[in-house]
C-alpha cells in the first residue's frame, strides 16, 4: 500500500520512502511509589505516551525547478498542517502531526534530493476499519447481556448506542445501566424527572467519557471501561414504566350507492371504519468502534 498522509501521497515516482519506522511501541509511562519497609516499589499506573513514527527517502523532479515545486508541494500538503491522517498499512491509520521535516538544500541542476520526516501522534495507536454489532432488545424493564468480539491488539473504547422504537411519543424509558462484565465497570444514564423521547437515541461514549442524550450532553455517572480484546460479554439494564409501545391509526371509507324505482331515485350512503393497530421496530443496541493496534 502507498503511505499516504490524507490524500496526499508519499510513495509515487516524485516522493519515494525507502525507510519506515513505525512498528516500534510508543513510550510506555510508568508511575511508582516506593513500598515502606520493603524492597522495590508497586506500580500506580502505566499508560502509553504519544507514538513517533520516522520515514525517509528522496523527493524528485524533472528538473531543478520542478524538484522545488515538488518540495513546496510537501510542505503545503503535509508540513503546514496541524494534524492529519497517515496511512501506512493497509486498512489502518493514524493522527499524527508533522515534527520534523529535513530536506537537503539541491544545488545547480540537482533533480533529487534525501529527505526525511518525523510524525508525532497524541494518540498512539493505529486504528482499524470501523465495526458495528446491533442488538436488538425487549421494550420495557428487562437486563440484555450481550457477547461481542473486539478486534484489535489493545484496548477500544467503543461507542454504545440505545435507539428506541421511532414515533411520536415518549419511551417511558427513564434510566440505563450499561456495566462491562469483565471488570464489573458501570456507567448510568437517567433521565431525571423525563423519560426518554422516542425520537432521541442515548450515546455512551467511551472515548471522550461522555453521554448524549440526542443531541444534548448529559452528567454521566459510573466508570467508563475499556473493552479489551477478545470475546467479551457487557450487560444492558434499562427500567421502564411501562412495557410496550404501539401507535393505532384509524381510517374512514364512505360509499354511496344509487338505486333506481319508478320515479323515484333513492341515494344510500354506507360509512365502514377500520382499526389499526401497529406495532414499531425493536429498540436496539448498537456498539460501534475502531479497533486499535499497537
Amino acid at each position: 500500500m502507498a503511505i499516504t498522509f490524507d490524500a496526499f501521497s508519499l510513495q509515487d515516482s516524485n516522493y519515494i520512502i525507502t525507510d519506515t519506522e513505525y512498528r516500534t511501541i510508543p513510550s510506555r509511562e510508568i508511575t511508582l511509589e516506593s513500598i515502606a519497609r520493603k524492597p522495590g516499589k508497586k506500580f500506580l499506573a502505566e499508560e502509553f505516551g504519544e507514538r513517533r513514527i520516522r520515514l525517509s527517502g528522496f523527493i524528485e523532479g524533472s528538473s531543478a525547478s520542478d524538484l522545488i515545486t515538488k518540495i513546496d508541494d510537501l510542505h503545503t500538503n503535509v508540513t503546514r498542517k496541524k494534524i492529519g491522517t497517515l496511512s501506512i498499512d493497509a486498512d489502518r491509520d493514524i493522527q499524527t502531526l508533522v515534527v520534523l521535516v529535513a530536506i537537503a538544500e539541491p544545488h545547480y541542476s540537482q533533480t533529487i534530493v534525501p529527505m526525511s520526516l518525523e510524525f508525532v501522534a497524541a494518540e498512539p495507536f493505529y486504528q482499524g476499519a470501523q465495526r458495528v454489532a446491533v442488538t436488538a432488545i425487549a421494550e420495557g424493564t428487562a437486563s440484555a447481556t450481550i457477547t461481542t468480539t473486539i478486534s484489535g491488539s489493545v484496548f477500544t473504547e467503543p461507542i454504545i448506542t440505545y435507539t428506541p422504537k421511532g414515533g411520536g411519543s415518549n419511551t417511558n424509558i427513564y434510566r440505563i445501566d450499561i456495566s462491562y462484565d469483565q471488570t464489573g465497570e458501570e456507567v448510568t444514564w437517567s433521565g431525571g424527572n423525563h423519560p426518554l423521547s422516542n425520537a432521541d437515541s442515548v450515546a455512551f461514549d467511551y472515548s471522550n467519557q461522555i453521554i448524549t442524550e440526542g443531541n444534548s450532553e448529559i452528567e454521566a455517572s459510573g466508570v467508563f471501561a475499556r473493552f479489551e480484546p477478545g470475546s467479551t460479554n457487557l450487560t444492558v439494564t434499562y427500567y421502564s414504566t411501562s412495557t410496550s409501545s404501539t401507535t393505532t391509526s384509524t381510517s374512514s371509507t364512505t360509499r354511496s350507492t344509487s338505486t333506481t324505482h319508478t320515479g323515484t331515485t333513492t341515494s344510500t350512503t354506507r360509512s365502514t371504519s377500520t382499526s389499526t393497530t401497529t406495532t414499531l421496530a425493536s429498540p436496539t443496541i448498537t456498539i460501534t468502534y475502531r479497533p486499535r493496534y499497537l
